[in-house]
């Protein structure tokens, strides 16, 4: 597990993150590991608008939720995220592994990747982009505040810069 994963999770615990819903990647395996050893339930699901799902559920349930997933998946919870979290303001914090941009050498997630700020902009998601594991403590503590506090889902993007991803990385 590499720093910045660590410190995400743990920022994730201390802002009261109650659950993670997920769709498996190598670059989230370090975050889930640590939310996993601090006694946060992880829910692994086969597709990302089934974590938007259930973690609106959960929100709406009062608890808070977190979605993790990757860049190439966000065109599947596009409606999800554009017809119930951010419509109803249920606040959810997303944490978008990214795929498809700076190194990529797959062609097939290069469209994704650069469509993927414009769709969650074009939907009044907020993204933060995380380059630096420095930086991970004081952006994950705004997302969370965002969605946590302000009721506005939010998302922080793992950018290629940070690595702990691909063997390239």
């Amino acid at each position: 597990m590499l720093p910045w994963q660590a410190a995400l999770a743990d920022t994730l615990v201390e802002a009261g993150a109650s659950v993670a819903a997920y769709v498996p990647d190598t670059r989230l395996q370090g975050i889930l590991a640590h939310l996993g050893g601090r006694s946060v339930p992880l829910r692994s699901l086969t597709r990302e608008e089934e974590c938007v799902a259930y973690a609106a559920g959960q929100r709406i349930a009062g608890r808070r939720p977190v979605v993790l997933l990757q860049s190439s998946g966000l065109g599947n919870c596009l409606n999800a995220l554009a017809s119930l979290a951010v419509p109803y303001r249920l606040g959810l914090p997303l944490i978008i592994s990214m795929r498809g941009t700076l190194g990529e050498a797959n062609p097939s997630q290069i469209p994704i990747g650069r469509a993927a700020l414009p769709f969650l902009a074009a939907v009044g998601i907020q993204a933060f982009s995380l380059r630096h594991p420095d930086d991970a403590t004081q952006l994950m503590k705004g997302v969370c505040t965002l969605a946590y506090e302000a009721a506005e889902t939010a998302a922080l993007i793992l950018e290629p810069e940070l690595g702990g991803g691909r063997a390239a990385n």
